[in-house]
């Protein structure tokens, strides 16, 4: 216990440091004259830029120079942006050059754009330079938003409303933004006085371009905007929205009646929900969530979650979750969302006031009793409060509480981000935990977090010191593993080629970590080298040698894997990458009887975007990993296969136009293994899942679906009973759902 109060003390000094050199910092002066928007008489129109300029097209920007590969040379093809404003919009159109037979584009689901030629337009609207509304679009005006914040990247989830068009022209393209005041949060006044950095994206040059000048030497990328002005009092507006949900489900699935006797159960239902949006005072949104339809409209990607020692992270996609979620974010993930199963009501606020931000949101959790043996309703309380100083500096506190009954669970947090220079940055966390079982057990424990990071045009570093107590408890986090104490390094230095014909940049890489239990006892370590090796069209190599050791169950591992990686946006019409990796792997589930053991490891990972048409997309991923025995085992001679796990997924969409669009996905996972080596039953799923979907914008969409499941068991008997088979035998899940939501702007 004298242990944990002596590291808990050294991190919070390090944290009070971190808040002194940061309020040192002086604020940096631009480098640019002030960007002045000019007022619209009438909104922008496609085809007046198709055919030339119109003579009110607004402020011209076309200075544009690369950030990469050629970090300040000019963009490798003329671009220029217009700029205007009316009372209710931000316009801007890009006019485009290119040969409009190498132009990468598709008319493909929003959001769905990646690896297709793009323009965007980052507005830092607090002028804090931390933050960055980012909205982008493809030539055909296929949209794409985000938000960006320094220190935790882009979070795609931000979705808004706003409007796009472009179109591919005989010498290029032309793309048009129409971008809502009230789709914004800023702050009231007489004039607005943003940040603004405005880019092009050129795949097959692996090429991103920005005015103003955006350098990779910088370990910023907000405060290097331009600053904005608009002369004018606009408002964002004091809406309301209201998203009525209406979700039509006739299932069959598999299941067990009161008895426990298992077989076919069908369902209908028919569900109402209701989220609504209420903006205060142009900064605070309040949404509110009755009933909420949380099913997903698609399955989640495969992963490799077979002989896994800690829990695999799946990503969350419910909306009520996913919108302002970076409000909630820390260093060390204390709350995820998926941590909620099945909520009937909700309220979450979030907004900004001046340099502070505010996340509060208060749900319950019906599903919460189930993993404790009860129906208790789970009661959740999550707050996080930042506040912003200095340059890209900041300081945040985070409170959870989540109650089951009288089973009660506390968090409570403080971090820190500072920016030092252009280059380093320091990163701290201290966290407490409280944890009460209601039956006479409690604890209390702490997490204490430091990172340090160095980024630059051609060098990068990150050092970590993690320190999790044994008795630590965060049951609305995701915190795999706790009673550790470890530190992890990483550094590559990657040299530009800027002038080459087709390499981007080359260099080795470097990891290292090791792991110690709170008694200081050895668990892990790994030592890395590697070499990467980027082009032009997104293309990368990559080559590691990777030495490790592990300590489970008593048993002492030494591993040695070799890791190859490759990916490649080289043809106009296919998107591919694969790795493979081969060495020792542990078997963390042996047969009864039998102690773990090392065993020889293959592992292949492959992923293809085939483009057909413009409208025709084929995705195909495919994970294939196999164990053997390095040495005869329970009977079975060396190289005996231990398991093997194959998933492969082939979704197939068509997309009609920007708003309607058809998929289809086979899913297919099986697991084959020895349950003389390893313990798992043997499995085979398909999963085929086909939905039709009309998105007109957020908040505003149709879907109608049918899933169907099989799976290699069947029923025999009276009463029946579930027996594994080697086929797909049974149909273990059947549904046709429709979901409607449509959103109401007051």
């Amino acid at each position: 216990m004298q242990r944990k109060r002596l590291s808990y003390c050294r991190l919070s000094y390090c944290l009070a440091a971190l808040l002194a050199l940061g309020s040192l910092g002086a604020a940096d002066v631009r480098a640019q004259d002030t960007l002045k928007i000019p007022r619209a008489s009438a909104p922008p129109k496609l085809d007046d830029y198709v055919a030339g300029l119109p003579a009110d097209r607004g402020i011209e920007i076309s200075e544009f120079k690369q950030q990469s590969p050629g970090d300040g040379n000019p963009v490798s093809l003329e671009t220029r942006a217009y700029l205007s404003y009316d009372e209710d919009h931000l316009y801007v159109v890009f006019v485009c050059k290119d040969d409009p037979e190498l132009v990468r584009a598709r008319i493909a689901r929003r959001e769905n754009i990646f690896g297709d030629e793009g323009v965007q337009i980052l507005l830092d609207t607090f002028d804090d330079d931390q933050r960055a509304f980012v909205f982008a679009a493809n030539p055909y005006g296929v949209q794409l938003d985000s938000k960006l914040t320094e220190g935790q990247g882009y979070d795609y989830n931000f979705d808004t409303q706003w409007k796009s068009n472009g179109t591919i022209t005989k010498d290029g393209y032309v793309t048009v933004f129409e971008i809502p005041f009230k789709s914004l949060r800023f702050r009231p006044g007489e004039k607005q006085n943003w940040g603004v950095a405005i880019g092009r994206i050129i795949p097959r040059f692996s090429e991103f371009s920005y005015w103003p000048y955006i350098t990779q030497r910088k370990q910023g990328f907000v405060q290097q905007f331009a600053p904005m002005e608009i002369d004018s009092s606009i408002s964002p507006g004091r809406n309301i929205s209201l998203t009525p949900t209406l979700t039509y489900r006739n299932q069959e699935l598999l299941g067990r009646d009161r008895f426990g006797v298992p077989g076919i159960r069908r369902e209908t239902e028919t569900e109402v929900g209701l989220d609504a949006k209420f903006v205060i005072r142009d900064a605070l949104a309040v949404d509110l969530t009755v009933n909420p339809d949380f099913g997903e409209v698609e399955s989640d990607a495969p992963q490799v979650i077979v002989n896994q020692r800690f829990e695999v992270r799946f990503p969350e996609k419910r909306p009520f979750f996913l919108e302002n979620s970076g409000f909630f974010g820390t260093p060390q993930s204390l709350f995820f969302s998926r941590r909620i199963v099945d909520p009937e009501y909700g309220a979450r606020a979030t907004g900004r006031f001046g340099r502070w931000a505010v996340g509060a949101l208060a749900i319950n959790d019906e599903a919460a009793g189930l993993p404790l043996g009860t129906d208790d309703t789970g009661h959740i309380g999550v707050l996080r409060v930042q506040r912003d100083f200095a340059k890209q500096s900041n300081v945040g506190l985070f409170l959870s509480d989540r109650r089951v009954g009288d089973v009660e669970n506390r968090v409570y947090s403080l971090d820190s981000r500072v920016r030092l220079n252009d280059n380093w940055a320091l990163t701290g966390q201290v966290v407490g935990s409280r944890f009460d079982n209601g039956a006479g057990i409690s604890g209390d424990d702490r997490l204490l977090y430091a990172a340090a990071s160095r980024s630059s045009r051609e060098w990068s570093y990150e050092g970590e010191y993690l320190d999790i107590g044994e008795d630590f408890r965060a049951d609305l986090g995701f915190i795999p593993r706790t009673d550790i104490r470890q530190t992890t390094h990483s550094l590559s230095y990657l040299h530009q080629f800027s002038e080459r014909p087709w390499l981007v940049s080359a260099g080795p890489v470097f990891a290292t970590s090791r792991t110690w239990d709170q008694d200081g006892d050895l668990q892990d370590w790994s030592a890395e080298a590697g070499y990467r090796i980027n082009g032009r069209r997104l293309t990368s190599f990559e080559a590691r040698l990777i030495e490790s050791y592990e300590l489970y169950q008593g048993f002492d591992f030494r591993k040695r894997n070799i890791s190859l990686a490759a990916s490649s946006d080289w043809f106009k019409w296919l998107s591919a990458s694969v790795s493979y990796n081969h060495g020792d792997a542990v078997n963390f589930f042996p047969a009864p009887g039998v102690d773990p053991f090392l065993g020889d490891s293959r592992q292949l990972v492959t992923s293809a975007d085939f483009k057909i048409t413009p409208q025709f997309l084929i995705n195909q991923q495919f994970i294939w990993t196999d164990l053997r025995t390095q040495r005869a085992i329970n009977g079975n001679d060396a190289g005996s296969r231990a398991y093997r796990s194959t998933q492969s997924r082939t979704k197939i969409r068509y997309q009609f136009s920007k708003f309607l669009d058809a998929r289809v996905i086979f899913d297919y996972a099986a697991l084959d293994p020895n349950n003389t080596l390893f313990a798992a039953p043997r499995t085979k799923r398909l999963t085929t899942d086909f939905l039709v979907s009309y998105v007109l914008s957020p908040g505003t969409a149709l879907y109608v679906g049918y899933t169907e499941q099989e799976q290699n068991l069947r029923l025999v008997g009276s009463p029946p009973v579930i027996q594994p088979t080697e086929g797909l035998n049974l149909k273990t899940g059947k549904q046709i759902f429709m979901k409607l939501t449509y959103l109401f702007n007051l």
